[in-house]
C-alpha cells in the first residue's frame, strides 16, 4: 500500500511539473543577454529645473549593450535649442518579464566631463528588438536633482541582432 502511495505521490509531482513547464515560455523570457547587440534611440520631454521651469528636450543617439547589461554610445541633445554631443556609460538589469532598470553616465564629448547621471526604467518587446523606457532621475555632478518627464524609444538597428 506504501508503495502505490509513493508511486502517486512521484506520479502527481510529475504531471505538476510537466504542467508547470507546458505553461512556462522560455522563448519570451527576458535576460541581459536579449537586448545585446546595437541599438538607436530618440528622446522626447522636457527636464524640470531646480527653479520650477521646465525645458523642452530631444535627443537621438546609438549604443551598443553586451550580454552582461553594459552599455556605451553617443547622442546629439537639444535642451531648450542647445545642442550638444555627449557620450555615455551605463549598467542595465533586465528582469525575466522583459521590464529593467538602468543607470546611465553622461559626458560632454569634447571636454570628456561628466554632465548628468540619469536613471530609468524600460521594458522590451518585438522579441527584444525594441524597448521603451521613463527616466526616473537625472542628478547633477554637483548633486542637484532635475525633475525629468522623458520618455525614450529604442530600436535595435538589424532585426537579428539581440544575440
Amino acid at each position: 500500500m506504501k508503495s502505490i502511495a509513493r508511486i502517486l505521490i512521484a506520479a502527481l509531482f510529475v504531471v505538476k511539473f510537466a504542467a508547470g513547464l507546458a505553461f512556462a515560455d522560455p522563448v519570451h523570457l527576458c535576460s541581459n543577454a536579449t537586448g545585446a547587440g546595437k541599438w538607436g534611440f530618440t528622446v522626447t520631454g522636457s527636464i524640470v529645473l531646480p527653479g520650477g521651469a521646465a525645458v523642452q528636450v530631444a535627443q537621438v543617439g546609438r549604443f551598443t549593450q553586451d550580454r552582461e547589461g553594459n552599455l556605451v554610445g553617443t547622442q546629439t541633445r537639444s535642451l531648450g535649442g542647445s545642442v550638444a554631443e555627449e557620450t555615455f556609460l551605463g549598467t542595465l538589469s533586465t528582469n525575466p518579464d522583459c521590464t529593467g532598470k538602468a543607470t546611465v553616465n553622461f559626458y560632454d564629448k569634447a571636454s570628456g566631463d561628466l554632465v548628468r547621471t540619469s536613471t530609468l526604467d524600460f521594458v522590451m518587446d518585438e522579441d527584444g528588438r525594441a524597448s521603451r523606457a521613463i527616466v526616473t532621475s537625472t542628478i547633477l555632478p554637483n548633486g542637484a536633482s532635475l525633475g525629468p518627464i522623458l520618455t525614450i524609444e529604442y530600436r535595435k538597428t538589424f532585426r537579428g541582432s539581440h544575440k
